[in-house]
């Protein structure tokens, strides 16, 4: 009983450590590993790949709660910080900090294979992320059915504008998808991972402002639901452009 309650008051510490500092962010909806609503909540979820060997891909976190999608259905994605204390409330109470590093580009992948190939599914670009806004991003209409959960992810990806830093974070999901199904043909953008040694010491034009943003641009908000990142739709392999920029 004693060892339980030590456990719990030393993570219970940690997680306000962490939630001083209001430092960067996750996603809440779906519901993604490691957040306070898993059995395997982690101080470090709103971190940064790399951030104390921070392992690519979705930060080497335990299963969190598993989310079923349709194809075609729309995700009304939403960003997280440790400032959010009843992540199912939404929108966030008025006056929460936030450390939106600028803004940047937004992206949101899926992977049948446990994080081994990414495809996306949607982006948004220079106000990306906001806590205050939901991000809607459909799963394809033509996608195949994912029945694994424990290999079938949603994740999140955040290249932020005025550090190079890149963030990702992984739900467990499942898709009820079409027979003979296909995914998109883009692939994840992945930067700054020096495990990977691809485009480091990289960022993304943002909206440069380290509070509240003007929330999703109008027109990437209809690409991102109408079957533009669909396989066969006009993201292609080349998608938005992310305004990346090596530093």
């Amino acid at each position: 009983m004693k060892t339980i309650l030590f456990v719990s008051t030393v993570l219970a510490f940690a997680l306000s450590l962490l939630s001083s500092t209001s430092a960067h962010i996750a996603i809440s909806n779906p519901p993604a590993q490691a957040g306070p609503w898993t059995k395997n909540p982690s101080s470090a979820v709103h971190a940064w790949i790399g951030y104390e060997g921070k392992p690519f891909p979705c930060g080497g976190y335990k299963k969190g709660p598993v989310t079923t999608y349709k194809a075609g259905e729309i995700i009304p994605v939403r960003f997280w910080n440790f400032e959010i204390k009843d992540y199912k409330k939404f929108p966030p109470p008025k006056g929460l900090t936030q450390s939106r590093h600028g803004g940047g580009a937004c992206e949101f992948s899926l992977s049948y294979d446990g994080g081994k190939t990414w495809k996306v599914i949607g982006q948004y670009t220079k106000t990306c992320p906001d806590i205050y806004y939901e991000w809607p991003v459909q799963i394809p209409k033509n996608v195949p059915s994912c029945t694994d959960s424990n290999k079938c992810l949603f994740a999140m990806s955040w290249t932020a504008y005025s550090t190079d830093q890149y963030y990702h974070h992984c739900a467990n999901i499942l898709i009820k998808g079409v027979k003979n199904g296909k995914l998109p043909q883009l692939d994840m953008t992945i930067v700054d991972v020096k495990a990977r040694h691809q485009k480091m010491n990289t960022h993304a034009v943002g909206d440069r402002k380290s509070t509240k943003s003007s929330g999703p641009d109008r027109r990437e908000k209809t690409l991102n639901t109408n079957g533009y990142f669909a396989n066969g739709g006009g993201a292609g392999t080349h998608g938005i452009d992310l305004g990346l920029v090596r530093s």
